[in-house]
């Protein structure tokens, strides 16, 4: 017999969300609310930042991909859950939450092995399956998101600023992984950080964590709100390198030795490039840095003549975002401050024009969508 975890809810027939119809065009449309079974959930969506990823997909030019609902950086509360589904996730009705963007099918090589990221259905949210698949609500620039079965659902004290419990899986949760498990940081090391975004704050402070020595943040001009953000987060050292030579900067910081890690991510071509001449002989270059379909000028013979490990990185996995969620619930940084401009669902379509650079907003470094 089905046995439904439902609460006292006013949930609506009807839902809103903002859907990318085509390339660069966004509408507000409305879904009707999906019927749950024993296996999965339904989200009220409390908050959901703009990730540097949402623009590129808003201006991806292959028309089978949309329409989609965007928004994977998201913390929201239970609203309807089936029975087994409350059993695996570990929830009830009424529980805050976070979710992971992606799932997996939970049968394929990759997701057997654990790195659900490549699983070759590639299922997720938020960018990876189109509005027009039932029941429709793949994102969270919405007011309510669907949970699919697979789903990786996540518990979140109601004590977190919304800003912060937004910024936990995806931005919080990459760092630590990118920096920590993938890039190696170890008490005493020397990291460099090559933008301090959202995502380059994450970083910083993943390496403040994982007990760093000196943490450099390189940014330009247009970042110095950025950089005092960054000194809260762990950074002990900045550079402008419209100011400054960041590599001569980087040797004086490093009695000469240059960078134990180098963490580029700024998705811009030229950061790459800059990220080899700062890594020390045998250092390690993590690039989580997109930059599309851009090609990038280096001169590949210096990874082997300093013997570096480069290192791709994409998003987080189930044992970052644990810690992550620890790190968040401890209150030791000032992760709320991340977020700094709030747009309605209305608006989502100016907030990833925002992320983008395409609007100057004064002080911009994170958006986020109140949808409800």
């Amino acid at each position: 017999m089905l046995t439904l975890a439902y609460g006292e809810s006013d949930l609506p027939n009807k839902i809103q969300a903002a859907v990318v119809v085509t390339t660069r065009k966004m509408e507000i449309q409305t879904f009707d609310t999906p019927k749950i079974s024993e296996d999965d959930g339904l989200l009220r969506v409390e908050m959901c930042g703009v990730c540097g990823s949402d623009p590129r997909i808003y201006n991806w030019t292959e028309p089978h991909r949309f329409p989609l609902i965007m928004g994977h950086e998201l913390v929201g509360h239970i609203e309807e859950v089936g029975s087994r589904a409350a059993a695996r996730w570990g929830v009830q009705v009424g529980d805050r939450v976070i979710v992971e963007h992606l799932f997996g099918c939970g049968y394929c090589r990759w997701c057997l092995l654990g790195e659900y990221r490549f699983c070759k259905e590639h299922q997720g949210y938020g960018g990876t399956t189109p509005s027009s698949v039932p029941p429709h609500l793949w994102g969270a620039y919405s007011q309510y998101m669907y949970l699919a079965p697979n789903s990786r659902v996540h518990r979140v004290s109601e004590d977190v600023p919304a800003e912060a419990a937004a910024m936990t899986c995806a931005n919080i949760g990459n760092g630590l992984r990118w920096v920590g498990t993938k890039g190696g940081a170890a008490i005493g090391d020397n990291v460099v950080v090559i933008g301090p975004g959202g995502q380059g704050l994450a970083a910083i402070l993943a390496a403040n964590e994982a007990g760093a020595s000196k943490i450099i943040v390189v940014g330009l001009n247009q970042d110095e709100h950025r950089f005092e953000l960054s000194k809260q987060f762990g950074a002990t050292h900045i550079i402008n390198l419209e100011q400054e030579d960041p590599v001569e900067a980087v040797l004086a910081l490093t009695d000469g030795v240059l960078a134990d890690l180098v963490v580029d991510l700024t998705g811009a071509t030229a950061s790459f490039p800059l990220a080899l001449d700062l890594a020390r002989p045998m250092g390690v270059v993590v690039v989580g840095s997109n930059t599309g379909a851009l090609e990038v000028a280096i001169v590949p013979s210096k990874i082997p003549i300093k013997e570096l490990r480069v290192q791709g990185v994409n998003t987080h996995d189930t044992p970052a975002v644990q810690a992550a969620i620890k790190i968040v619930e401890s209150r030791r940084y000032p992760i709320e401050k991340m977020v700094t401009h709030h747009f309605p669902l209305a608006e989502a379509e100016t907030a990833v024009l925002a992320a983008a650079g395409e609007l100057e907003l004064d002080g911009f470094i994170k958006g986020v969508i109140v949808p409800n």
